[in-house]
């Protein structure tokens, strides 16, 4: 059945499936400048439809069956500003484009209709929205290409339908839309977190660990304070004899370790007839005088020594006792694992050393034993098994009676030995290798030391094994002759053999000692012995400490012993002056087998002695031994004054603070301008009224027996 169009509208046959136009893919597909310009888009951008198209042309569609599908009257200008106007012209554009939502475009065949969306498309996830998004049509009017060739050559304008532009929907299930995002969230953050975190732990631990400052390692005892201690004079127990013991100095001990102690140094522990006025005259090295007291009292002196972090060192002395060092029933071997670290220690080659500088033994080396119970300190993985003593403590017909000492003694809990008299004993063909041979029985943890004497009277084979095997070289300082022959002793040591080579052994300063007079009974100011004490510590290596002299114990003064001269510089010590106590040398009131010195003179640096010790431990410029300067060992220490009595030594360091000792060992307070050697600084030993204060070397005024040390500026 054919129904007659109205007149002035155009007529159009919808199919009811529209064919796809290969003119318009190719407009979808090259997007060219043309579609563009006719592409209107009602839901992303205004339309350029002008209002004479829908004025000069109306639209009428049918059905390929015939039947009027709509019929649209056109649209005129006045229709469209009416009320509702435009609600029915949107009306009759989506209801000429209604069928392509429903179904692909008739332009594309590979365009997905968005009809076919299920729901769950917009309940899921915001991720799965943003995606599904994609899958949105979006409505266009654009020019008929098929009507736009037929109306340019009738030289009309085309009309317009409505297209789809969609994108392809990608598969709606994504892996990562079923993960926990919030428990990922959290994992990620605090797993940051502990990142940030552990990377502040770190840099904090290295910033408190790192090192506040970078000081040379030193050996025991390289640098530590000595003690020199007489046993018969220093504390008598409970015995009653008037004698000091073993027992007496562990009650001691304490006091020893305040004072900064590392090493005490006992003068002679070996059986003697009449002990202790005539020590020396010793009957062998091997046995411990009665009158100090039993092996049992020496092993726990030497355990409670060691519970303290000290050490203890015992004198030998060899001459005169011991008339030869050479021993015929020695035997020669190759130098042992002991030799071999000991050279490594010391940086000493084989080159120069002499066919005889191997290490003799005896057949009972051959057999090793089992230490000494005695000792407290266990054996080192490192050190060699020392031989136990047999049932005769191993006498001297076997072996040389210094090796039998040094092997007895060491297994005992012995630190190291003093080898008095060892300058006696140089000129001996088997010098060398016997003093190896003691070195190999000591170990390289424990020490030996001689004296400056033995250096300078050794040959040179001697003197390599010396340089090779002593750790420390005793140098008496003489103080009676004035500063300046102080500082010419100072700068023959400090300039000479000792400081050529870092490896050779260390200066052994002593001030005093069981050979010599009191320093208070020798230099002219009677309270300098601590200012002497003092100056002692500040030179480079290892001081030692007489008995009483840090506290100005002077010689003992009885007329009615003078036969006994030879042992009024060893008094029995004057424990009144430090704890003022009831506790006496004696303690059950018995009489002291020598007379006490007259009790020391008041001085302002009482206490000093303490303060210099730690200074001395914690300050590195003070107790190094030397400096590497252009591939040259130089002594720091420089003496920079020493006249009128008076002393300046200053201790430098590359990059320290350097120290300068002042002391004026003369009887008059003295007054100089030593700006010329310095700006000025601050105390930080010295007496009460100094320590702590600024000082300025314009005017530098000291009294007499005074010292300080001062911090220079930088």
């Amino acid at each position: 059945m054919n129904i007659q169009k109205p007149e002035g509208l155009l007529s159009a046959v919808l199919p009811t499936e529209l064919a796809s136009s290969p003119s318009s893919r190719q407009l979808i597909i090259n997007h060219d400048q043309q579609d563009e310009e006719a592409s209107d888009c009602s839901l992303l951008t205004s339309s350029p439809l002008n209002d004479n198209v829908f004025e000069s042309v109306g639209i009428f569609v049918t059905s390929l069956e015939g039947n009027p599908v709509e019929s649209i009257s056109p649209p005129m200008l006045e229709n469209i500003n009416k009320e509702d106007g435009l609600n029915e012209f949107m009306s009759i554009v989506n209801s000429s484009s209604r069928i392509l939502n429903d179904e692909p475009s008739s332009r594309d065949p590979m365009v997905e209709s968005t009809s076919s969306g299920s729901s769950s498309d917009t309940n899921g996830p915001v991720c799965a929205q943003l995606l599904t998004q994609l899958n949105t049509a979006y409505q266009h009017l654009a020019p008929d290409a098929q009507a736009l060739f037929y109306n340019q050559e009738n030289g009309g304008k085309p009309p317009l339908v409505g297209i789809q532009l969609v994108v392809p929907k990608p598969p709606k299930d994504y892996r990562f839309m079923k993960w926990n995002w919030p428990l990922i969230r959290k994992t990620c953050f605090w797993s940051l977190m502990s990142v940030l975190a552990g990377c502040m732990a770190l840099v904090i631990g290295v910033i408190v660990t790192m090192p506040k400052k970078c000081d040379p390692r030193v050996q025991w005892w390289q640098g530590s304070i000595f003690y020199e201690i007489f046993p018969a004079s220093f504390q008598d127990s409970s015995k009653g004899d008037g004698v000091g013991d073993l027992r007496g100095i562990v009650m001691r001990l304490d006091y020893l370790k305040e004072l900064g102690v590392r090493g005490i140094r006992l003068n002679s522990v070996y059986p003697a007839a009449n002990y202790p006025e005539h020590y020396f005259d010793i009957d062998n090295l091997t046995d411990l005088n009665k009158h100090l007291g039993t092996l049992d009292d020496f092993g726990e002196l030497v355990h409670e020594i060691h519970r303290r972090n000290m050490s203890l060192l015992l004198d030998l002395p060899l001459y005169p006792f011991v008339k030869t060092l050479y021993d015929e029933n020695v035997m020669i071997e190759k130098p042992n694992k002991t030799d071999k670290a000991v050279r490594e220690r010391r940086g000493v080659t084989d080159d120069g050393v002499a066919l005889e500088d191997v290490v003799p033994t005896t057949a009972s080396m051959l057999r090793h034993g089992i230490r000494n119970p005695l000792s407290s300190t266990p054996t080192s993985l490192e050190e060699p098994q020392h031989q136990a003593l047999t049932s005769n403590h191993i006498s001297a017909v076997m072996e040389n009676p210094v090796t039998a000492a040094i092997r007895t003694w060491s297994q005992r809990g012995v630190d190291g030995f003093y080898l008095k008299g060892l300058e006696h004993y140089v000129d001996e063909k088997s010098f060398a290798s016997i003093l190896n041979h003691w070195r190999s029985i000591l170990g390289y943890q424990k020490i030996f030391i001689c004296h400056a004497n033995a250096l300078n009277d050794a040959t040179s084979v001697a003197k390599e094994a010396i340089l090779r095997n002593m750790d420390l070289v005793d140098v008496t300082l003489g103080l009676s002759n004035g500063t300046k022959e102080i500082k010419k002793q100072v700068e023959e040591i400090t300039k000479g053999l000792l400081f050529e080579k870092p490896n050779y052994p260390w200066v052994h300063w002593s001030i005093g000692g069981v050979g010599y007079q009191r320093m208070a009974s020798t230099i002219t100011v009677k309270n300098a012995t601590i200012a002497a004490s003092l100056l002692g510590m500040m030179l480079p290596g290892t001081p030692s400490i007489f008995y009483g002299d840090e506290i100005g114990m002077s010689d003992c003064e009885c007329e009615d012993h003078k036969d006994l001269r030879h042992v009024h510089n060893v008094p029995p010590m004057n424990w009144d002056s430090i704890d003022g106590g009831s506790h006496k040398f004696a303690s059950t009131g018995a009489m002291a087998w020598l007379p006490e010195a007259a009790k020391p003179l008041q001085t302002i640096l009482a206490g000093t002695i303490p303060e210099m010790v730690k200074l001395r431990s914690e300050t590195t410029p003070i107790y190094v031994k030397a400096v590497m300067k252009e591939n040259q060992v130089l002594a720091n220490c420089d003496i920079r004054y020493a006249d009128d009595e008076m002393i300046v030594i200053e201790r430098w360091y590359p990059r320290r603070n350097s120290y300068v000792f002042v002391a004026n060992l003369g009887n008059k307070t003295q007054t100089k301008d030593l700006s010329f050697l310095y700006y000025g600084g601050h105390v930080v030993v010295g007496s009460a009224s100094r320590l702590n204060r600024d000082v300025y070397f314009k005017e530098m005024i000291v009294s007499p027996g005074e010292a300080f040390v001062i911090k220079l500026d930088k």
